[in-house]
């Protein structure tokens, strides 16, 4: 049976794939380098999203070679409004290993591919089924999901075992990229978390959910914790304050607005004196909540009059030459909060 579903999903997906950027390819090594960066992109980010900055990002990289020899604030700028800035630092860091340790072609092993920053089991296996036709099948969400319910599988104790052994029946020895990618279609067109569209779908009368319309919703709903910051505004001369915010790794090498961490909920104020000092005299110009990375920042941002500052960890910028670099999405909004307007 198991082979039936594989031949059916791989039939579906010929005949229904999305055309997407990362499915068109001129050769090998370009189909293994489009499928690295669409990987990457597409961690925790939806498809829709990605197509526009994959498509900037390979206009200016086209290749392992070329992002490899590129500097990185030239990727974090191609990247800057995606999010997750810590993906980009590791393709460019990846590119590099590859040109260097394997003559800048993406390596067919799963340890090898492991062993690259920023490239854990999923990526590893969807890259090799999906560039490299090799018969592995990556779990993410819409796969989970989809073997989940044609198997009828229940989370519990042995839930991933036990598919992880249903998925291990449906590899072929041909058409592994189509199967991987057919499986993950089904998944974001046909079988969705709510009133999935089983009419449409291919499997339905193999589907044991569809059957008995028990359709277990596998949870992929992770708790977000909430942190919470000051942010400081400070404007003199049509310049404006910045800093690097070396504390944070997940701003790193990002322009940002100076950014403190409250250790709680009330806001304690923080022990830098110039920084307690504004929060007790200058102005709260607005509360902001924003997801980044895997919590929401909440923060509060502060107005100062005047500071003095260490030009060691601080610099100013004309409002004018703000899009010249590499700044945040955070502090663009941030910034909008004053009416400055960053593309």
């Amino acid at each position: 049976m198991s082979l039936i579903l594989s031949k059916k999903i791989i039939a579906w997906y010929q005949k229904h794939q999305r055309d997407l950027p990362w499915r068109k390819y001129k050769n090998s090594v370009d189909k293994d380098f489009k499928v690295l960066l669409s990987e990457i992109m597409l961690q925790q980010t939806k498809v829709s999203t990605v197509i526009p900055y994959f498509n900037k990002f390979y206009k200016k990289f086209s290749s392992i070679e070329s992002l490899s020899k590129s500097r990185i604030t030239s990727v974090l700028k191609l990247w800057e409004g995606l999010g997750y800035y810590r993906r980009a630092r590791n393709l460019h860091q990846t590119a590099k290993i590859i040109l260097k340790k394997h003559n800048g072609i993406l390596p067919d092993s799963f340890l090898h591919l492991k062993s690259l920053p920023g490239i854990g089991d999923y990526t590893a296996s969807a890259i090799l089924a999906i560039a490299k036709d090799k018969s592995y099948i990556g779990i993410d969400g819409n796969v989970k999901r989809v073997i989940s319910r044609i198997f009828n599988l229940y989370q519990g104790k042995n839930f991933l075992f036990n598919l992880e052994q249903k998925l291990k029946t449906m590899q072929v020895n041909v058409g592994s990229s189509d199967l991987m990618q057919g499986i993950m279609e089904i998944g974001a067109l046909l079988c969705l978390p709510k009133d999935p569209k089983c009419k449409l779908c291919p499997l339905k009368n193999n589907c044991i959910s569809n059957k008995k319309n028990t359709f277990n919703k596998v949870s992929t709903k992770k708790y977000i914790k909430e942190r919470n910051f000051y942010a400081f505004y400070l404007k003199k001369n049509n310049r404006i304050l910045f800093t690097y915010n070396k504390n944070f790794n997940f701003l790193d090498q990002l322009i940002n607005l100076p950014i403190i961490e409250s250790d709680s909920k009330n806001y304690k104020l923080p022990t830098k004196k110039v920084f307690k000092k504004a929060i007790l005299k200058d102005s709260l110009i607005s509360k902001l909540r924003y997801k980044i990375s895997n919590f929401i920042m909440v923060t509060k941002v502060i107005e100062l009059k005047d500071a003095k500052i260490n030009k060691d960890n601080f610099f100013w910028i004309h409002k004018d030459d703000i899009s010249k670099f590499t700044i945040s999405v955070l502090a663009k909004k941030l910034l909008k909060l004053k009416g400055i307007n960053i593309k």
